[in-house]
């Protein structure tokens, strides 16, 4: 997918988040499939493909395939799946980018130009800010401490 076609298909969803059908979207959009990109993708599938490929996808196959199941670390995942940053594509090429929802990489792990943000706050980690201008990260450690129990954490 070239940059043109996310920026697209940003659009779409953002343009049923804003619609007065939202609530039904939200019941929706929510699964595993589609996990394959297509032009030809229309309706509920295409909008959940979208979502899950911009906030939920970790590893892809070596085809572009996503795997919604896996949430390790790349060392531990099952052959023969990969970082979807170690998939070669246009996007990462030419741009920076930066992503969050994967605490298991701590921030660590990904090649020049692509920024892991999240260090696992919620988890007992740290709070993880860039600023882009310079690229300098930010760190604030977390209120909730690893040791502690869900109860006593919260």
């Amino acid at each position: 997918m070239d940059l043109q076609t996310a920026k697209e298909c940003a659009r779409d969803v953002e343009a049923v988040l804003s619609s007065d059908s939202y609530p039904f979207f939200l019941d929706a959009m929510y699964g595993d499939m589609p996990n394959n990109w297509s032009p030809e993708l229309r309706g509920l599938g295409r909008l959940r493909f979208i979502t899950n490929a911009f906030t939920r996808m970790r590893f892809c196959f070596p085809n572009g395939q996503l795997d919604m199941y896996s949430k390790e670390s790349p060392e531990e995942a099952p052959a023969p799946l990969k970082p979807w940053f170690a998939i070669p594509g246009p996007v990462a090429e030419e741009y920076s980018i930066a992503f969050g929802h994967w605490a298991s990489l701590e921030g660590k792990g990904t090649p020049e130009g692509i920024y892991a943000l999240d260090t696992g706050c919620c988890w007992g980690g740290s709070l993880t800010c860039l600023r882009w201008e310079d690229k300098q990260y930010f760190v604030q450690p977390s209120n909730r401490h690893k040791d502690l129990g869900e109860a006593a954490a919260s």
